[in-house]
């Protein structure tokens, strides 16, 4: 009976040791996460008086924002003997980041040089120095166009709405990029082509003053289907032009050739097939490609989010020979190139009838 009772006595001790280190270890993870949580209420609460001390409210600084209203939204000062056209402006479009880079920056800079401005359009915002230079890191609260203008000794940044500075604004979407390869023949990736061809539209668009473009990629990059339509919806484009080009396998393949366009066939204001329309019939017309006609691009992912008029066009088939060697002339590129943006133009100058 006693050596019973012993027994009993050790799985019940053994049972209260279990408990009490797993209760030490739940304490001690307690412990642990209230530390962490501490610390980053106080990180919060330090970046939050950064930015305060850094940027300055504008209500309270209203008599002051009033003095430099007509120049931009927020004032930086420039170290003296600065060459102003060594400052760097960076902008990812994207992401809504926005970054200038001050050169000759000591690392008292932000002391005798706070930072003056209306935080209406930003969602974040930091400010340091490193190697020399002052950094100013901006996260937008949407899209902008960005006025810079350096005047006694200050850098002014204005945030405008680009439908109140341009006379349309669209989104430019090269398809495909990083390991989405498109479309392959041989050696050849369909996202190169597309990208050469809207370097190539870039270059027509830069040379006209009344539109404004942003573009999902100029580079070798693959932003996600969800952030290409965003940048779309986000900016209000007046349209949204997505550059392909097709392929085709099977015994028929080599022989396939010629242009075809997608479009939003539920648009009950049918914009996009006008649009669609107009990219087709530009395109084959300039290109004296063979016309495949309009296609249905309800389940494309691009085209059913679109809120602006869509139009995704099928320039050419990289399967066939002779589609394939044109598409990968610079010359043809520009042409295409050409044929988009008339084709925008168009459609741009049909909302005006």
């Amino acid at each position: 009976m006693e050596k019973r009772v012993m027994k009993i006595f050790s799985v019940i001790l053994g049972g209260i040791m279990v408990l009490c280190a797993v209760l030490l270890v739940g304490i001690e993870d307690i412990h642990s996460k209230s530390e962490v949580l501490a610390k980053e209420m106080h990180d919060a609460k330090q970046y939050k008086e950064t930015i305060a001390n850094r940027m300055q409210d504008e209500i309270a600084n209203a008599e002051e924002l009033k003095s430099f209203a007509d120049k931009g939204q927020i004032r930086i000062a420039i170290p003296s003997g600065v060459n102003t056209e060594k400052i760097q402006f960076n902008e990812d479009v994207m992401t809504r980041f926005y970054q200038i880079v001050i050169p000759n920056a000591g690392e008292n800079y932000f002391d005798s040089n706070p930072i003056m401005g209306s935080v209406g359009n930003i969602d974040d915002f930091s400010a340091y120095t490193d190697d020399g230079a002052a950094f100013f890191e901006i996260t937008l609260n949407g899209i902008y166009d960005t006025k810079t203008t350096v005047e006694n000794g200050f850098l002014y940044l204005d945030f405008r709405n680009p439908h109140d500075v341009y006379d349309s604004v669209i989104v430019i979407d090269a398809g495909h990029g990083g390991r989405d390869v498109g479309a392959v023949e041989g050696n050849v990736y369909e996202k190169n082509i597309d990208l050469d061809i809207v370097k190539q539209l870039k270059a027509i668009i830069d040379a006209d003053p009344s539109m404004k473009a942003y573009y999902t990629r100029l580079g070798d990059t693959n932003p996600s289907l969800e952030e290409r339509v965003k940048l779309a919806n986000d900016v209000n484009a007046d349209v949204f032009l997505s550059v392909h080009n097709n392929s085709l396998s099977g015994f028929d393949a080599r022989k396939t050739s010629g242009t075809q366009v997608l479009y939003y066939a539920n648009d009950a204001t049918q914009l996009s097939e006008r649009f669609a329309t107009i990219c087709l019939d530009t395109l084959c017309a300039q290109l004296e490609s063979t016309n495949r006609g309009l296609v249905n691009g309800n389940d494309i992912y691009i085209i059913h989010n679109s809120k602006s008029p869509v139009a995704l066009v099928e320039i050419g088939f990289l399967s066939n020979p002779d589609d394939l060697k044109k598409l990968q002339d610079s010359g043809y590129q520009r042409r295409c190139a050409q044929a988009l943006y008339d084709s925008v133009k168009e459609m741009i100058n049909s909302f005006k009838e």
